[in-house]
Order: structure tokens, then sequence, then C-alpha cells
């Protein structure tokens, strides 16, 4: 494996795992806490704010262990880079309108991040979700390794640059 395919492995890693935590954490808590949290945001209309806080752990979750697997990797890349772009969207919003939050509400009730500490974490995850994006293709990736099997089924040869 080369530097650079350690280096994507890392960034895939560690942002699947930033995204299994945040999702794991606010779904093991009322729906309610989290919904409190988005609604003070004021972004989303009222009727939306309990199902977007019902639904985005296990969007969080999903991707996260897509990432952490290597399961459509640069797919999972993408949605990852999307979902922190909605947060860096919704962060920096609070942070130039002064809204005063005591919880971004990432982690759940878990990690209390204040809306500048989760802006600087979400821009960092970003970066990282875009290098696993550029360099998805990775042997260490369930992809990689269903390709293997699929060509060795074939009797083709798995691709050398892997």
């Amino acid at each position: 494996m080369t530097n650079r395919q350690k280096a994507a492995l890392a960034a895939r890693l560690i942002v699947g795992a930033v995204l299994i935590y945040a999702g794991a954490s606010k779904a093991a808590g009322p729906v309610e806490e989290f919904a409190y949290i988005i609604s003070a945001y004021d972004i989303l209309p009222k009727d939306f704010v309990l199902p977007a806080a019902a639904l985005m752990p296990w969007v969080e979750l999903l991707v996260g262990w897509a990432l952490l697997l290597g399961v459509q990797t640069r797919l999972a890349a993408a949605a990852s880079g999307a979902l922190f772009a909605v947060f860096l969207t919704t962060v920096g919003g609070t942070l130039l309108k002064g809204i005063a939050l005591p919880n971004c509400g990432c982690f759940g009730d878990a990690v209390h991040l204040s809306p500048a500490q989760a802006f600087a974490m979400d821009l960092v995850l970003a970066g990282l979700c875009w290098y696993a994006y550029r360099e998805s293709e990775n042997p260490a990736s369930l992809d990689s390794w269903v390709e293997a099997g699929y060509n060795s089924a074939r009797g083709q040869e798995a691709d050398p640059r892997r």
C-alpha cells in the first residue's frame, strides 16, 4: 500500500468513526433532545424539525459504516462531504447571525462543542472527505475485496494498480 493510499485510508477511517460516534450518540438519546437543538439553529420549518432529528443519526450511521468498511467508498465519501457542507453552512450561519448555542448538537448529549469548535472540526473533516473521495481506490476496502474475488472467479487478475 502506498503512502497516499495509507493517508486516504486514515482519512476514510477518521471520518467514518466520527460519523458513527455522532450518529450513535444522537440515536441513543430521545429524538426530542436533538430536535430542540435543530430548532435552535432556526433553519428548518417547525414541521420538519422532528423528522430531521429522527433521520439524521441514521444517515450518519449509514454513511459512517460505509466509509469505515469501504463499501461504495467514493459515494460514501461524497455523501459525507455533502453532510459536512450542510453542517458547515448551518454552523457558519449561526456564527454569522450571532445565535447563541450552548451546544452544537454534533454528538448528542455525549460531547458538547461550541459552534466555533464545531465549525473548525467540520472544516477539517470536510477536507478529509475530499481526500478520501479523491483517493477512493484502496486495497483496504470491501469494494476492492469484492472486486478481487469477482475477478478471480472470472479467471482474471485483479487491477494491478491496487
